[in-house]
């Protein structure tokens, strides 16, 4: 089994490799300039810019798109630079990434695993990040489009909406305690058994909230 992993970098990402890896399975990922490959990668692919330059000529058995920009500010205060940056590589990037891999031909019954990574912002608005969570509602858009679109084919869109991990990212919320914070490698491990079970069962938008959300005292 091989999988696919955009934006292999990132710490979601290397936690996903490695629980893919744990499986036995061959995993590539697509990464930017000089960004380091983590270990468990097979091979790694380089692009300068955008995650969409790459076109990957083989088929593999799973894809997983977590590329994101995360912005905490007023809308009005936000440049409309900083906006596109957001739509781009949330949403606009995802789905041009999608446009070329679903064109690699398939048999119809083969079964392929897209997992797309949103957010719990996706279920609900939270004040000043009102653009990264339009971005992450628009993903669920695309994947309830996605599985109507290829419902009779063994294409499977999956999303896989979180709360705040301990990422880099998520420590951008100083007012938290990033104790309280979801281990990416428990979420990896989450998604890959998702996509590698066997069974029948399909969840395609699987939300991952925190149980405990501690505050720091001002």
């Amino acid at each position: 089994m091989k999988a696919l992993i955009y934006g292999a970098s990132g710490e979601l990402a290397q936690s996903v490799a490695g629980a893919f890896a744990a499986k036995g399975w061959a995993v590539e990922g697509v990464l930017r300039g000089d960004a380091a490959a983590p270990a468990p990668l097979a091979a790694a692919h380089r692009v300068e810019r955008r995650y969409s330059e790459f076109e990957p000529k083989i088929l593999h058995d799973a894809y997983v798109f977590p590329q994101a920009l995360f912005a905490r500010e007023p809308l009005a205060q936000m440049s409309a630079e900083a906006i596109d940056d957001l739509v781009t590589v949330g949403l606009t990037e995802i789905i041009k990434c999608l446009r070329i891999v679903l064109a690699i031909p398939a048999e119809p019954d083969h079964r392929i695993d897209y997992c797309i990574i949103g957010s719990t912002s996706a279920y609900a608005g939270f004040r000043n990040t009102s653009v990264y969570c339009a971005v992450k509602h628009g993903l669920v858009g695309l994947v309830k489009a996605l599985n109507d679109e290829y419902a009779d084919t063994g294409r499977r869109f999956w999303l896989f909406s979180m709360g705040t991990m301990d990422t880099a990212m998520g420590r951008e919320l100083v007012d938290q305690d990033p104790s309280s914070f979801l281990p990416p490698e428990d979420v990896a491990v989450r998604i890959v058994e998702a996509i590698s079970s066997t069974s029948n069962l399909f969840e395609p938008e699987v939300i991952i909230r925190r149980r405990t959300i501690r505050f720091l005292e001002r």
